[in-house]
């Protein structure tokens, strides 16, 4: 019974989670903090979306490679997050549906937005305390052994990305599935 409770919450989780891509307003809230790169790769742009324990939050962020060849990530993880995984939201049929991304391909010349409705970060198991207004640590590892890592801002459950931000950026792939391995 225990085990159908935490799937039935898991479910309620994900369905909130891509249903909050779709809410109301454009909240401004800036850029990360820091961010530090590996090679060509760095990140910038990053916030979580908290969301009330045990349901996972979701974060959101812009990868930039400026280099001349294609990268791959591979991984993230957080000294904040018992649990770090990559997904993507796709819509089919008027469905939206969520499935887990594990290598994804950051093109040359490009950026790649984690966004809601789009690549996103599900993040479980937070540690005790963390709350809004807090910073956290998001370590990614690329392929070839590369790693980059940017300061996250914690928000509100009803927190928007700066779309202004975000949109007419050059080579920014995301809800298109382009990427993807």
């Amino acid at each position: 019974m225990q085990g159908m409770t935490r799937s039935a919450l898991g479910l309620l989780a994900a369905a909130a989670l891509a249903a909050s891509a779709w809410g109301h307003g454009n909240m401004d809230h800036g850029a990360a903090a820091t961010s530090t790169a590996a090679g060509p790769v760095s990140a910038s742009q990053c916030w979580i979306r908290q969301l009330p324990a045990p349901a996972p939050s979701g974060g959101f962020l812009v990868i930039h490679n400026s280099g001349t060849s294609d990268e791959v990530l591979e991984s993230v993880r957080s000294p904040d997050y018992g649990q770090v995984m990559m997904h993507q939201t796709t819509e089919s049929g008027g469905m939206s549906a969520m499935s887990p991304v594990h290598d994804l391909k950051l093109p040359a010349g490009g950026d790649v937005a984690f966004k809601p409705g789009s690549y996103h970060l599900m993040l479980e198991q937070p540690r005790v305390g963390l709350k809004v207004g807090d910073t956290v640590q998001m370590h990614f590892r690329l392929a070839g052994g590369g790693e980059f890592s940017a300061a996250c801002e914690v928000r509100p459950a009803n927190a928007m990305p700066d779309m202004q931000s975000m949109s007419g950026m050059k080579g920014m792939h995301g809800m298109s599935g382009h990427g993807m391995h």
